[in-house]
């Protein structure tokens, strides 16, 4: 598996956390299916490793997982990519998927990249402007903290270490109670 275990910006030696085994502070993931069939949750793996290019202004690798037929794996080519800028602040990730004909058929229902950042850095939300607030944090998500809900992300918060989440509904997009919304 590959995964970005660490990302060191200025003083702070790693952003994502580190309490976390390095093979799940970050990963990519899917989720797919056969026709008709059940869903199928997948971390692709890449297994051939390559630098795309190298010079002093950009970095760019690869890990590709190759489709091997009469497997129970999905029926692409995942190549994950990984690009680094010479004087940028940013680093740049794109996944490039190939089925070639003759494949099975599939469904790709999601497929994702989650970076796990560290809690004790990262307890506020910016979607926009207007849209700003601070989050409840993981450990309000605990079961002795909360209630589930209708759907897994869902829960009702009873105790927090912020008095301002205690009987407040988080759905780890937005945290809101019946009365108020975010912007």
């Amino acid at each position: 598996m590959q995964a970005v275990m660490g990302i060191r910006f200025s003083s702070i030696d790693n952003l994502l956390e580190i309490h976390n085994k390095e093979a799940n502070r970050s990963y990519w993931d899917l989720n797919w299916n056969e026709p008709g069939g059940k869903d199928t949750f997948d971390v692709p793996s890449g297994t051939i490793f390559q630098v795309v290019c190298s010079d002093g202004d950009k970095v760019e690798l690869s890990f590709l997982q190759p489709y091997i037929p009469e497997t129970k794996m999905l029926p692409l080519n995942i190549d994950k990519r990984f690009v680094l800028l010479h004087g940028n602040t940013r680093f740049y990730n794109y996944g490039i998927y190939e089925r070639l004909a003759g494949w099975p058929d599939f469904n790709l229902n999601q497929t994702r990249v989650t970076f796990k950042l560290r809690k004790d850095s990262f307890q506020f939300m910016a979607m926009a402007d207007t849209k700003q607030w601070l989050m409840p944090s993981l450990d309000d998500h605990l079961q002795q903290h909360c209630t589930q809900l209708a759907y897994l992300e869902a829960v009702l918060i009873h105790t927090s270490q912020n008095p301002e989440f205690r009987g407040q509904v988080c759905d780890e997009r937005y945290v809101f109670d019946e009365y108020k919304f975010p912007a």
